[in-house]
């Protein structure tokens, strides 16, 4: 049964392939036209015998009927007599032709009717079987060169798309084998260039994170060097003791914050970080931001506000890396927020989406800088010696969530942060990736 069906499903598709189509095309057409000429030739040569064997008939008649013309219409009665000669009759028939040699045997040369009948048929069938085999070998090859025409299209299309990079250029759209093999090229060229696009990237992202860690690890270094010199000499006392020890503290943790952050930055850029999304409040993970920057606010005199309103909100999310992002945007918060002032984070659901919005009271942020303030290490005039890596990071990180980072700023009355959240990410956006 399985092989009935494959033997089946064999057939249908020779049955869409165009090239099969053709050829029973050309073959129906070659058995209709012979057909159609045999039958012709059926009717012409009977009509030609006919023709021949009266002329024949009529003079033997005339020849008799001058003669003996009681015999000439004996010969007739019996021409036109429905009864058959009886079986001794055509054996005596027989004896006298054969006495004349006029039997099996003899060569049909010399019956002119039958000698002209012969040529004649070798002839028309000569040429005609000619005449169909040189129409199914004029159809055959035009077949022929339509495929090789497109084959070499595409082998040319094909050729040109691996050494230039770039998609082919001739597409071909049929049923068939041969658009099977042409849309299988095209896919493999389109994905061989967006291949080569991507090891590109990777190699200029791999190259912008070498760069960016050297550069920025350089001067806690060159400081790490320096106060290692100043201790190694051993001509401080304890209290410069202490402090260079502190600052060198101080510079091998902002080294491990620099590094870690690069790094979680750079998993984010080559999509190898795994999500964890679970539906959870939001409430939580906004609690959990705001519990790792108390430190930073208390000492910068400045109060978070949280907007509860809506605490049962559940929202599908990875829990640790969304409050991650939210920590960052609090942070930049409060670290350009006066002493005294107030940080509000706050969110509400439509029915699509989750906005959430972080406020501050700073001196808010010059329009020009806000198309730039996403991008690595890029720091604006007075934002407090940061080095430019949460926003990207906090971006980075809701992006991944399938949400959308911007900001806004009212100078000189704060900036605003607004993180838009979708309530039924796509499949793709809820599984570890």
């Amino acid at each position: 049964m399985e092989r009935l069906e494959r033997r089946k499903a064999e057939f249908a598709r020779q049955r869409r392939n165009p090239a099969m189509r053709s050829l029973v095309l050309i073959l129906s057409l070659l058995l209709v036209l012979s057909v159609s000429f045999s039958l012709f030739y059926s009717f012409y040569s009977t009509k030609k015998l006919k023709q021949v064997w009266l002329s024949r008939e009529a003079a033997l008649l005339g020849s008799l009927a001058e003669r003996h013309p009681e015999l000439a219409e004996e010969w007739f009665d019996r021409l036109a007599s429905p009864d058959q000669a009886s079986p001794q009759a055509a054996e005596e028939g027989r004896r006298l032709l054969e006495r004349y040699g006029v039997g099996q045997t003899i060569d049909a040369r010399w019956l002119p009717a039958l000698e002209e009948h012969r040529r004649r048929t070798t002839w028309i069938l000569l040429l005609g079987n000619s005449a169909l085999i040189a129409i199914a070998a004029a159809l055959l090859y035009r077949e022929y060169a339509r495929q090789s025409r497109v084959m070499r299209k595409l082998a040319v299309s094909m050729e040109d798309a691996v050494k230039r990079n770039e998609p082919m250029s001739y597409r071909l759209y049929e049923e068939g084998d041969l658009g099977l093999l042409a849309s299988g090229a095209q896919e493999l060229s389109q994905r061989l260039k967006e291949t080569i696009e991507q090891l590109n990237r990777d190699k200029a992202f791999l190259k912008e994170t070498v760069t960016d860690i050297s550069h920025q690890l350089k001067t806690p270094l060159a400081s790490l060097m320096i106060y290692t010199d100043l201790l190694q000499d051993g001509q401080l006392d304890e209290t410069h003791t202490a402090e260079f020890l502190g600052r060198c503290r101080r510079e091998l943790d902002r080294m491990e914050w620099l590094i870690l952050t690069l790094l979680k930055l750079a998993r984010l850029e080559a999509d190898a970080l795994e999500l964890n999304s679970k539906s959870s409040p939001l409430a939580e993970t906004v609690k959990l931001a705001v519990q790792s920057v108390h430190r930073l606010a208390e000492d910068k005199q400045v109060r978070i506000v949280i907007d509860d309103s809506d605490a049962s909100l559940s929202l599908l999310h990875d829990a640790h890396w969304m409050g991650e992002a939210l920590a960052n945007l609090l942070k930049n918060a409060v670290e350009h927020s006066p002493p005294g002032g107030e940080v509000a984070i706050g969110w509400e659901q439509t029915h699509t989406f989750t906005h959430l919005h972080v406020k501050d009271q700073g001196p808010g942020i010059d329009p020009r800088h806000l198309p730039h303030i996403f991008k690595k290490f890029y720091r604006t005039s007075g934002d407090g010696g940061g080095v430019g890596l949460g926003l990207p990071l906090a971006r980075s990180i809701i992006e991944k969530h399938g949400g959308v980072l911007s900001a806004t700023a009212n100078v000189p009355q704060g900036t605003a942060f607004h993180v838009t959240l979708p309530l039924h990410p796509f499949p793709s956006l809820t599984a570890k990736l």
